[in-house]
């Protein structure tokens, strides 16, 4: 087995082409001028047994490049079944850019062989790897880990080793691709091929697509494997302007790991990939948009209406496409993200997809995680949506003794705050609502020991300097006191009056506008409820 030199990767010398092969050039170029998957299953059938390998990769490889380019292609045809089985047969006569083709072949057109054939085409990777360019061997490793397939480790101890001599001639293309293809498959290269890529990403950055630079930051957090700081200032800057060119599927990827390698992205990147999601919304996917919108919640900042609402209607629409051509509901872990999200920004999604929601979590109630389960009850409750149905049938579960143990603190001090609403609501329909005894008294004594603990905090500056002013005109008050009913603590209110003082800081608004969170707005919610009028200062504006 030859060795690649250091100037980088060197070629095969026994795969020639046979005389019948070289007497025949038109045929490839008949392959890769084909418009359409019948035409290429045509050229395939003239030849049928008697086609050439390279041929019938290039078939496959045409085939892959329609579907991705949106042509249908029927993956479970008899023909191309016989044609992957033509490949299980030949593989040990490919080079190396039949095994890439093949591979790439396998992932765009979603054909997922049988672990055996994978091993064969692993096996064959591992003894022609010498031979292989880097675009050949990055893109067979993406291809097998987007088919779900992991080689065993010498294939990709060799393949790490073979692009670290080689580091110098890899595109911005084959980075990402290898480096992703190596996280989806767990496997942690050497840390001095992450450090060499790094080395060389920023002269590369002008050049660097946004898509790619997702999927390389995304695999470097995956790794743990944080940039330079001058590296991440770099990245930060290039993504901001790279951002309208990335597919939005891409956006929360880029986002998500920019996060989880610690760096914090700019407003302006938050901003211009909120512009791009919109522009590009129809090519959406429903759990991109679900992760994007967790991240804008996790930030707090506020990604504009726009986004907000039209995510919203594509979610909706795609619901009910999928439920009208009899797919699968959404997970209930996707609808309590989603929720939460919207929740945290205090947007209410429309009635149509809130009712959608609700439909798809009922039947859920008991595969949910009770945390999430309850935080979802609140998401409800704060959109003014919970209804008996969906109420009642969480009721039946987190009631369960065993269910209520496992419920978090928090969750559960949010459930009271649901309840609390439900039985402060003057429509009357609280009695149409389940009540466990034991579940509310629990949820009651978390939400009691979040009021208890508030009232000890020391006081805000902000809210001290209000009181102040409000002794200055002779105006009587009370300082972190529990209401007179034990159910709210107030910071500083004028009890003969029953009017609350709230003095929100920049925690209780979004960080780049003054807009409320999802948990002021609650707070809001409650003190209505209880009979509490309030008045509200904004700590930015008093400063």
């Amino acid at each position: 087995q030859q060795q690649p030199t250091s100037g980088g990767f060197i070629q095969m010398p026994h795969f020639p082409q046979t005389q019948q092969q070289q007497q025949q050039p038109d045929l490839s170029v008949r392959i890769t001028a084909a418009t359409t998957p019948s035409d290429v299953l045509t050229i395939a059938a003239e030849r049928g047994m008697g086609l050439f390998t390279e041929h019938l990769s290039l078939c496959l490889y045409r085939l892959g490049q329609l579907k991705k380019s949106g042509a249908a292609v029927d993956a479970q045809q008899q023909q191309l079944q016989d044609m992957l089985g033509l490949c299980r047969s030949r593989a040990s006569s490919m080079g190396p850019k039949q095994l890439s083709e093949v591979a790439w072949s396998l992932a765009q057109l979603q054909l997922v062989p049988d672990v055996s054939f994978l091993d064969n085409l692993a096996s064959q990777a591992l003894y022609k790897l010498p031979a292989f360019t880097a675009e050949q061997l990055s893109s067979l490793l993406w291809s097998m880990a987007n088919l779900g397939y992991v080689p065993g480790t010498p294939l990709l101890e060799a393949a790490a080793a073979a692009l670290g001599r080689n580091v110098g001639l890899l595109s911005s293309k084959c980075a990402s691709q290898a480096m992703w293809a190596f996280a989806r498959m767990e496997y942690r290269p050497p840390a001095t091929l992450l450090d060499a890529i790094l080395q060389l990403l920023p002269d590369k950055l002008s050049s660097f697509p946004g898509d790619d630079l997702s999927q390389l930051l995304w695999a470097y957090a995956q790794f743990g494997h944080t940039p330079p700081a001058p590296t991440l200032t770099a990245i930060l800057t290039h993504a901001e302007t790279a951002a309208a060119t990335l597919q939005p599927d891409n956006i929360p990827t880029l986002l998500g790991a920019l996060q989880n390698l610690g760096c914090q992205p700019s407003a302006g990147l938050l901003s211009a990939a909120a512009d791009a999601v919109v522009a590009g919304m129809a090519t959406a996917g429903t759990q991109a948009l679900v992760d994007l919108l967790q991240v804008y919640a996790r930030l707090r900042f506020h990604p504009g209406v726009n986004l907000l609402h039209s995510a919203a209607q594509h979610i909706s629409n795609n619901m009910t496409a999928a439920a009208a051509g009899g797919g699968s509901r959404m997970a209930a872990a996707t609808i309590t993200a989603l929720l939460q999200s919207y929740a945290a920004l205090a947007y209410a999604p429309p009635k149509a997809l809130l009712m959608l929601l609700r439909q798809q979590l009922q039947p859920q109630v008991s595969d949910v995680d009770p945390s999430q389960l309850t935080s979802s009850l609140w998401c409800f409750s704060l959109f003014k949506d919970l209804t008996p149905e969906l109420w009642n049938a969480a009721m039946g579960v987190l009631s369960q003794p065993q269910v209520t143990a496992a419920i978090q603190p928090a969750a559960l001090a949010q459930l009271y705050q649901a309840y609390l609403l439900l039985s402060k609501s003057p429509d009357g329909s609280a009695g149409l609502h389940s009540i466990p005894p034991q579940l509310v008294l629990t949820a009651w004594q978390a939400f009691r020991a979040t009021q208890e603990a508030a009232v000890q905090a020391p006081l805000p500056e902000l809210t001290q300097d209000v009181a102040q002013c409000l002794a200055s005109v002779g105006v009587a008050y009370a300082l972190n006191m529990i209401s007179e009913d034990g159910l709210l603590a107030l910071s500083l209110a004028l009890p003969d009056r029953r009017v609350a003082i709230e003095v929100f800081d920049a925690s209780a608004f979004c960080i780049n506008q003054q807009q409320p969170l999802g948990e002021t707005v609650m707070r809001i919610q409650l003190l209505q409820a209880c009979g509490w009028q309030f008045a509200i200062s904004n700590g930015t504006v008093w400063s």
